[in-house]
């Protein structure tokens, strides 16, 4: 036997009871007819009760007492997996569910063979049909398994587990590898596809929508407009299983109500950079690439233009002032906080005597050098040792 083997309950032998009895109880009526048909016959003309089988498939699942109440069992079954208000298209019952009548009793009769406490109320036997039945077969225990852990991955009860196995096992005990366990599964009596038309009301999402504005800051943004949400009637031919769904297909859409986009207004204005003053609103990593697209355009001494020609503090301010940072054109060691050159990150200002730059990371940096080389990426020791280091950016 394979790991994770199901052997199913032999329900053959439930079935040769079942028919055993039925063979017997027409014995019995042909008995009591034939031999005691004078003495009950009074009685049977004051009391006749019939009793109907709910079929599923071939096995006789509940009894009710009429035809009646055993179509409203189907009807009730099938109302239970539909949506409120839908278009039904079809329903479908595997295996067939059927309505068939068993036999007619005399009253003795009837007492004799149960009475009542044989028969099943209609809402009694939609619970049922509904809720389902519970199965056993047999586990092959695998290395590490618990009843804890086996119960999880059945989603069955641990606690249900353990009684069913006589106790034998604590759930949280580790079992010997192939033991053989019983287990139990709850399936349904039948599976009802329905076929549905559903129409719902859904939500249609607002879009956003950036503005730019010079009256506000570079970083900073502020809602003009909430966005609201839209309404649309949405059919859909739905197939369930169960009240599970497996499968939907759009069939028409209707807008009810109209979006209101979000409307944010995105600052562009310039920052003045300031000591002690750091932003947020843009990466280290992006100022270094930036300014590696001006990298082999020339030094111009007093310049600030990063294709025409820049000094050193020409170009790191030119570079920062394009993502809206002002920094001043000469001083720039005074703005910003001090952090060591050890610690220094993509962005940074590196500080020397008589110069600036910035830094590249990994040992490098991006500056304006000299009019020989112009700008270029060097190491960040190439003009002579750093002196200091200026974080702008957080």
């Amino acid at each position: 036997m394979s790991n994770h083997s199901m052997t199913r309950v032999n329900t053959t032998i439930k079935r040769v009871f079942q028919a055993t009895a039925s063979v017997l109880l027409t014995m019995s009526m042909v008995f009591t007819f034939a031999f005691g048909s004078q003495g009950n016959a009074y009685a049977a003309d004051q009391f006749e009760s019939e009793l109907w089988a709910v079929m599923i498939g071939d096995e006789e699942v509940l009894y009710v007492d009429s035809e009646e109440s055993g179509q409203q069992i189907i009807e009730g079954l099938t109302n239970y997996y539909l949506s409120k208000g839908s278009n039904v298209l079809d329903v479908q019952f595997d295996p067939v569910i059927e309505i068939k009548k068993v036999t007619t009793f005399a009253e003795e009769e009837f007492a004799a063979y149960g009475g009542t406490a044989r028969m099943t109320g209609v809402e009694d036997a939609i619970a049922k049909l509904s809720e389902g039945k519970v199965e056993y077969f047999v586990y092959r225990t695998e290395e590490g398994d618990t009843l804890k852990s086996i119960a999880k991955e059945y989603s069955i009860s641990a606690k249900k587990l353990a009684t069913l196995n006589f106790g034998e096992y604590d759930t949280d005990e580790t079992i010997q590898e192939g033991t053989y366990l019983v287990l139990y599964t709850e399936v349904p009596y039948v599976e009802v596809t329905t076929i549905e038309e559903i129409t719902s009301t859904k939500s249609i999402d607002y879009d956003t929508v950036y503005k730019k504005t010079s009256s506000l800051s570079k970083g900073t943004q502020k809602v003009k407009t909430k966005g609201v949400k839209g309404k649309q009637a949405v059919t859909e031919k739905i197939t369930k299983v169960n009240g599970e769904e497996t499968n939907s297909e759009l069939i028409s859409k209707e807008t009810l109500k109209k979006p209101v986009n979000k409307v944010v207004l995105k600052g562009t204005g310039s920052v003045t950079a300031k000591a002690g003053k750091t932003f947020d609103f843009v990466e280290g990593a992006e100022i270094v690439e930036y300014a590696k697209k001006f990298v082999g355009n020339p030094y111009r001494y007093g310049g600030t233009s990063l294709t025409k020609g820049a000094d050193c503090s020409g170009f790191v301010y030119a570079v920062y002032k394009h993502f809206g940072i002002d920094l001043p054109r000469v001083g720039q060691s005074g703005v910003g906080k001090a952090v060591s050159y050890k610690n220094a990150k993509k962005g940074d200002i590196l500080i020397y005597a008589g110069h600036v730059a910035i830094y590249a990371g990994n040992g490098k940096a991006v500056h304006a050098v000299n009019e020989r080389l112009g700008i270029r990426v060097t190491s960040a020791t190439y003009t002579g040792p750093v002196i200091g280091v200026r974080r702008i950016l957080d």
